[in-house]
């Protein structure tokens, strides 16, 4: 059920004087649910609110929550719809290209994306997306682009400077990436993702001991087989050892990846030893 703040809030909708005042207070209500991850209030706002059925800001918003909840042929199917309404057709086509990039459809994703950019270049998410499809196409200036296209709408963003320290460490660019981590993690100090990655990001430049900062006793196990895939993939097969064996001995269980780690290493060291 809704929180009774945002429940009272839309049974008030009912009695505003201006339809038109009831319909942006419904949608703002909405927008605001969708944000916050409360699929249940979204949906509830949705069959309350004092919309048309097919009215596009509602429809698009449908497609939204949808997106949210990880129902992705849904989501297609909502937005792709509305792709051609001139009212909602830039968001629609973000949204797409959302959904597309989810489902792992970068090309046609990026097609989507190039749309509601056109129609639009101030949608945020859109430039971020485009960002990470050009990554998954391996299209690093377009990448490189789209990131700074989203820096200059919201600098100092935390999503779209993860997503360009992602991008830049896995084109070889370990320093940029680090610098670009090192920003995201301090406008989310929460994130973990963004404390791995940064961790790997330090890890390929050799600096191993940097690498585990911030690291807790109940995750070293997990940072030590980081920390040496890393040293393995720079040739330090030395260091990549010792820590691989020290995730097993931290981890009371039986570390399956530690023990694939170790078989990877041992294949590099006989790839590395073999004569040419």
């Amino acid at each position: 059920m809704p929180r009774p703040s945002a429940l009272a809030a839309l049974l008030l909708l009912f009695a505003a004087p201006v339809f038109g005042q009831a319909q942006v207070t419904a949608l703002s209500l909405l927008d605001a649910a969708i944000a916050e991850g409360r699929i249940t209030d979204a949906e509830e706002i949705i069959r309350r609110a004092p919309l048309e059925a097919r009215d596009p800001e509602l429809r698009l918003r449908q497609a939204e929550v949808a997106l949210a909840a990880g129902r992705m042929a849904e989501a297609i199917t909502g937005f792709g719809l509305l792709a051609e309404e001139p009212a909602v057709a830039a968001r629609a086509n973000q949204g797409l290209g959302l959904a597309r990039l989810r489902r792992d459809q970068p090309d046609s994703a990026a097609t989507a994306l190039d749309a509601a950019l056109k129609l639009d270049p101030l949608l945020l998410r859109a430039w971020r997306a485009r960002g990470v499809a050009a990554d998954k196409l391996r299209d690093w200036a377009r990448a490189e682009a789209a990131y700074a296209a989203a820096l200059a709408l919201a600098p100092g963003d935390a999503v779209t400077l993860s997503n360009r320290g992602w991008s830049r460490l896995i084109r070889g660019r370990a320093a940029e990436a680090e610098a670009d981590l090192l920003a995201a993690l301090a406008a989310d100090p929460g994130s973990t993702v963004v404390a791995g990655n940064l961790r790997l990001a330090r890890a390929m430049q050799g600096h191993y001991e940097e690498a585990f900062t911030g690291s807790t006793r109940e995750g070293l196990a997990g940072d030590l087989n980081s920390v040496g895939f890393a040293a393995m993939a720079r040739g330090d097969h030395d260091v990549a050892e010792a820590y691989f064996n020290r995730a097993l001995a931290l981890n009371p269980h039986f570390d399956r990846l530690a023990t694939a780690n170790l078989k990877w290493l041992a294949a590099a060291r006989s790839r590395a030893t073999r004569p040419r």
